[in-house]
């Protein structure tokens, strides 16, 4: 629903009253500096100086995530950008720009453990390839891992959902649907996995599967299909089962790109 994923009209209210408070504070520190607030005998040099100098005395924490352009990334990080600003922080933020790309997640990890900060937080995009590149990183900072984890036990820390309970949860919803649908939670279902090898979807689908096998007997999974993380693949996988499953009652889409995929062909 819309009213789930957009701010209510107080939030934005209070979020824009917020940001132009930033703005005259921000203004009004501007005017102190340049009307005398900072000793006339300090150059421009030493300005310059003195605000990289101060700059430099935040600690920096770069928080790197698997899809930058997705919604749902696009809150945490809002939410280690306020992180930051409230705790003194800097948080470079940095990701690819698809949750398939391995490679370029790792390529970002290397970098940012290279300008040595604080700590890196990460959301690691495959079980099994970010392992070792996270095992490296630990050996110089501190790593965190949220959302997904990894075939390490290098993390300082690791901040997930219960996403078997997850699953389990959605087997519910569905089967919920489909009961108030057709007056009994019977029929054909269907399962789709954004990426193989990620362990927060391998997760959801365990619990999909075990709550479906434990509460809902009459509910049949004909098709589990693993995309690569495009919506538009998502969107022929779920073409593909309608077409082959005419009877077909509902789906489990693991994530939200497989969901907007799935959602298309429905």
């Amino acid at each position: 629903r819309k009213e789930d994923i957009m701010p209510h009209d107080h939030d934005d209210h209070v979020s824009r009253r917020h940001a132009l408070e930033c703005m005259i504070w921000t203004g009004s520190a501007l005017l102190w500096t340049i009307s005398g607030g900072v000793p006339k005998s300090l150059s421009l040099l030493g300005r310059a100086e003195a605000a990289t100098a101060t700059a430099q005395t935040k600690p920096t924490i770069p928080i790197i995530v698997k899809d930058t352009t997705s919604f749902y990334w696009q809150t945490v990080l809002a939410g280690a950008r306020k992180a930051g600003q409230d705790l003194g922080v800097n948080v470079p933020e940095l990701g690819a720009q698809s949750e398939s790309d391995i490679n370029g997640q790792i390529s970002i990890l290397a970098n940012a453990v290279s300008s040595n900060p604080a700590a890196v937080v990460i959301a690691p995009t495959q079980f099994a390839a970010l392992a070792k590149p996270i095992e490296e990183a630990a050996k110089k900072i501190k790593i965190i891992g949220i959302d997904s984890a990894a075939d390490t036990k290098a993390f300082t820390s690791v901040l997930t959902t219960d996403n078997v309970q997850a699953g389990r949860i959605a087997a519910d919803i569905l089967a919920e649907r489909i009961q108030k649908t057709y007056a009994d939670a019977e029929g054909d279902v269907a399962l789709i996995t954004s990426l193989p090898g990620v362990a927060s979807l391998d997760q959801r689908a365990k619990g999909f599967k075990e709550q479906l096998a434990a509460k809902y007997g009459a509910l049949s999974i004909v098709a589990e299909k693993v995309a690569d993380g495009q919506a538009s693949t998502g969107r022929n996988i779920m073409m593909e089962i309608i077409a082959a499953n005419p009877e077909l009652r509902g789906v489990f889409a693991s994530n939200l790109i497989m969901a907007r995929g799935a959602g298309q062909a429905v």
